[in-house]
């Protein structure tokens, strides 16, 4: 696994068959992989999760072919470990269609009902978590913006799809600055978890501060390079693309409008 060699992105490099796909086409997936998950046709909760495990199963599998399934295997538990330990205990007592008790302590019940929802649901945001990672980690930024602006649409958006892939690592890195300062001051944020919720407070003033004079340098160094001019643009970074590919992304995005009007007209009930 090899990271950005900036370390300013969460880019891994990689020559792999997802590296070499054009940002488009991962997007699309990453759209479709959502509406599969969430508007599966199917009546039981056993094939919603045979589909959501079928993708997850995918996602995994281009993961860790493209050199980057280590580092999502890292991110994608510490997000899911937490919602897990939520959710499963939250719907496992309190779902409103409980019925169906499958343990029992002092009049405290744990139903089956709430944790087969709890599950589904832990499931389908797994599949559009994977199918997210499998996207940032193996699309550059510059090559995301790059081919929302070789397909013709406006620069402006091209930085609004491209500036969170940026963002985020950068945040992260002053978070641990503004970190570092505040503990050679003094500042005790190890230890039991309130000590550490308690040395959030003097983290946050600097951290925002950083952030919006971050944003104000960036809007500059953006208007220095003409971000505005009606110029037509030329770019030194190709990104490949090809006929299959288009046709691909265009299958995907058929694919999404046909499940969300099946969502809408079946499981709303406007189609009765």
């Amino acid at each position: 696994m090899k990271r950005s060699p900036s370390g300013t992105t969460l880019f891994v490099e990689g020559r792999s068959f997802v590296h070499a796909l054009n940002p488009l086409t991962k997007l699309a997936w990453v759209l479709l992989a959502g509406a599969l998950a969430y508007g599966v046709p199917s009546p039981t909760f056993a094939g919603e999760w045979l589909v959501c495990a079928a993708l997850l199963a995918l996602n995994g599998c281009l993961l860790f072919t493209a050199g980057a399934g280590t580092r999502a295997w890292r991110v994608f538990w510490r997000i899911m470990l937490p919602l897990m330990l939520f959710m499963l205990p939250i719907h496992g007592l309190l779902y409103p269609g409980n019925r169906t008790a499958i343990a029992a302590w002092h009049g405290i019940a744990l139903y089956r009902e709430g944790l087969v929802f709890a599950g589904t649901v832990l499931l389908q945001v797994a599949v559009v978590l994977s199918a997210s990672l499998l996207f940032v980690l193996c699309t550059h930024p510059a090559d995301m913006v790059t081919a929302v602006t070789q397909a013709g649409w406006s620069p402006k958006l091209a930085f609004l799809v491209g500036s969170p892939l940026l963002l985020l690592p950068a945040m992260r890195a002053r978070a641990a600055t503004v970190q570092a300062a505040q503990r050679a001051r003094g500042l005790d944020s190890e230890g039991r978890i309130f000590r550490r919720a308690k040395g959030l407070v003097p983290l946050v003033k600097p951290f925002l501060l950083g952030a919006i004079m971050d944003i104000e340098q960036r809007a500059v160094a953006l208007e220095v390079r003409g971000f505005n001019s009606r110029s037509p643009r030329t770019a030194w970074r190709e990104v490949p693309d090809s006929t299959a590919q288009r046709w691909a992304r265009r299958v995907m995005l058929a694919a999404c409008l046909g499940v969300a009007v099946y969502w809408i007209v079946v499981k709303t009930g406007l189609g009765a």
